[in-house]
């Protein structure tokens, strides 16, 4: 699982991504969101960035995002 901009994902490192998956990226050791385009070849990260043909160059894909885990109870005295 990783936590990151407020999101906590589970991500697969060895499934490879489809058009429209949601991926987590490495730019350069900053990690981001970013949902994946295959053709024509893209990222577009959560703040609505492209990121096509040369600034793909130094981007790797970490992994799939397989589930999103959000919190349904914020109350800090739970009942439980």
């Amino acid at each position: 699982m990783v936590e990151l901009n407020g999101r906590r994902c589970i991500i697969d490192k060895q499934r490879y991504p489809v058009n429209g998956d949601t991926v987590l990226i490495d730019m350069s050791g900053m990690y981001e969101w970013a949902m994946i385009m295959i053709h024509p070849r893209r990222l577009i990260t959560d703040d609505g960035a492209f990121l096509m043909d040369d600034l793909l160059e130094d981007i790797a894909v970490v992994g799939v995002v397989t589930h999103e885990v959000t919190t349904l109870n914020t109350d800090d005295e739970a009942p439980f």
